[in-house]
């Protein structure tokens, strides 16, 4: 095996932006859910490769003159978190063995997938080095959940979020701000707050870091919301509706332990006004930035910058 050996990747990779400086390796390809919102199976047929496939890959990246650095891995694409435990197991360990200085493997996770997994599965994935699970919970609001096709309820989240924690997998939960669309208040402040409830419900009570990030409603072309937006059938929000939405969502926010560690992140491209800090420790700090953005719009993001 060579320096010049390539890692295999199927393109457009989809990766959480906090694994940008993490190794890539992908076990699957796509999705096996399509939500209206998304593009991730787009243009890919969804398939878990196989165990040789990917060991050939780890094998390459651990040949790397790099490989003494590699501290972190993200299994590709859409929900790794899919692949059969047994198989799943074997991957981490391996990866664990030949990777040195390899502190924690970390996956997309749909809802389902952790579901399916037996305490016992998450606990033996945790010892193993899988560490952190990125589930896409969009909304705590049921009615806004089914209407996008997301295949998950919030019953489905608080249940997930209390076996991650239990396995002592570390949870980072995206929210999409805008995702019912302009002129629907009511939808809004339900998504609002049925989000900020399932995050009051889901707190642990203990001082482990867990992650929420808010996105901003992007809508990319192939998807089921853009031929709504096309017909006319969905209007997206402006920066002011979106920004007091996730306000609605920040009061909302009383965690009964007041020692928490979630770490909240509003910062990603789509975002009209990069906003993070520690729930609800800087609740009052983040309402600040909160509406510094409906008074200085020269403070926000341009639409030509939003990107997904």
């Amino acid at each position: 095996m060579t320096h010049n050996e390539r890692i295999y990747y199927c393109e457009p990779v989809f990766r959480p932006p906090s694994e940008h400086n993490s190794l890539l390796i992908q076990l699957t390809e796509g999705c096996t859910f399509k939500c209206d919102f998304c593009m991730s199976n787009l243009r890919k047929n969804f398939k878990i490769r196989s165990i040789k496939e990917v060991k050939k890959d780890l094998d390459i990246a651990a040949n790397k003159r790099f490989s003494s650095s590699i501290s972190k891995l993200f299994f590709l694409d859409g929900n790794a978190m899919v692949t059969p435990t047994e198989k799943l197991l074997e991957l981490t360990r391996y990866a664990i063995k030949k990777l040195p200085k390899l502190k924690r493997v970390g996956v997309y996770a749909h809802a389902k997938d952790i579901l399916k997994k037996s305490d016992n599965d998450l606990k033996e994935l945790s010892d193993a080095g899988l560490k952190i699970a990125y589930v896409g919970f969009e909304s705590g609001y049921d009615v806004l959940l089914k209407d996008v096709h997301k295949h998950a309820t919030k019953a489905d989240y608080i249940n997930i979020s209390k076996k991650l924690f239990k396995a002592n997998i570390t949870l980072s939960a995206t929210f999409i701000n805008g995702l019912g669309g302009a002129g629907n208040e009511d939808v809004s402040k339900a998504h609002a707050l049925e989000s900020a409830d399932l995050i009051n419900q889901i707190c642990p009570n203990d001082d482990r870091i867990w992650y929420i990030a808010f996105l901003s409603l992007m809508i990319p072309p192939g998807t089921v919301m853009y031929e709504k937006k096309i017909r006319g059938d969905f209007i997206e929000m402006n920066s002011n509706e979106i920004l007091n939405e996730l306000k609605i969502f920040i009061e909302a926010i009383n965690f009964k332990n007041k020692g928490a560690n979630c770490i909240f992140r509003s910062n990603h491209a789509s975002n009209y006004l990069p906003i993070k800090g520690t729930l609800e420790k800087d609740k009052a700090k983040i309402l600040e930035v909160i509406d510094f953005g409906f008074h200085h719009k020269e403070a926000l993001r341009p639409e030509y910058y939003r990107a997904l």
